[in-house]
């Protein structure tokens, strides 16, 4: 089969057409060859989409479940365009193409068929860190129950719940902190999720992790520095009030020294 059956083979993965997609198989086609130089399969691009039914067809048929992507990738579906791959050599799985995008029913069919439920890039970022990312929280649930690594952490030690707590997804947090998510991990210079959550101002992330997870408010970083110094300048009155309200009593943090220590 040539060209014109690579076409057919993306053109039915892209659009769930499971009818065109049984006749191709049916007449041989090899469900893993790929879109050029770009290393693209049928499977990702179904992943990518969401299509459950055809990545169920295309894994019960030889799919390879692993097989990664090259570096930014972008392949045309109709009139739809799809962005592979990032700052990686590695490349993106279907599993991690389909966390990231929050697809569900398709992270269940790649595990089911032993994806990777850790596979990365040189990055590091695993499918639940992008999940995460994402604020997709039925995805992060289901990895989460299938044993993903609540601590894996991308090159720069940023677990999942620090890149929740930075991009201001409070069910995505409180999520993390109940199924056990360690609130006081520290990437580079000794930044918490905490930290990070008051330098961008998210005020229910702060509220989460100050109530719910008694994060500690005075973890130093590797200058000496108290988290509130390090977010001084860079955050908001209302993150400083609540930090304020919401410290444990014993460690004497008034209001008013907490704004002082963001030099409002």
């Amino acid at each position: 089969m040539g060209t014109s059956a690579s076409k057919q083979l993306f053109d039915s993965a892209g659009s769930n057409d499971v009818v065109k997609l049984r006749s191709l198989i049916k007449e041989g086609i090899d469900v893993n060859m790929t879109a050029g130089p770009e290393g693209i399969t049928a499977l990702h691009a179904a992943a990518e989409k969401g299509h459950q039914r055809t990545v169920a067809l295309l894994l019960e048929n030889g799919a390879e479940v692993d097989r990664k992507t090259a570096v930014r990738t972008v392949y045309i579906l109709g009139d739809q365009t799809a962005e592979y791959g990032a700052a990686s050599q590695e490349g993106r799985a279907a599993l991690y193409i389909a966390a990231k995008r929050g697809h569900v029913e398709v992270v269940k069919s790649l595990l089911e068929h032993g994806g990777d439920i850790e596979t990365n890039r040189k990055d590091r970022c695993t499918p639940l860190y992008y999940a995460a990312k994402k604020g997709h929280v039925e995805v992060a649930q289901f990895l989460i129950d299938s044993t993903a690594a609540l601590e894996a952490s991308s090159i720069d030690g940023t677990t999942p719940l620090m890149i929740a707590a930075q991009k201001g997804r409070p069910v995505m947090v409180e999520v993390l902190i109940d199924r056990g998510a360690n609130v006081e991990a520290c990437r580079k210079l000794g930044i918490t999720p905490l930290a990070v959550a008051a330098i961008e101002g998210h005020l229910e992330v702060v509220k989460h992790l100050l109530a719910n997870a008694h994060a500690s408010f005075t973890s130093t970083s590797q200058d000496g520095s108290t988290q509130i110094v390090n977010a001084a300048a860079q955050t908001y009155s209302d993150v400083a009030d609540a930090i304020a309200e919401l410290e444990n009593p014993d460690k004497q943090l008034t209001m008013d020294k907490v704004k002082k220590a963001f030099m409002f």
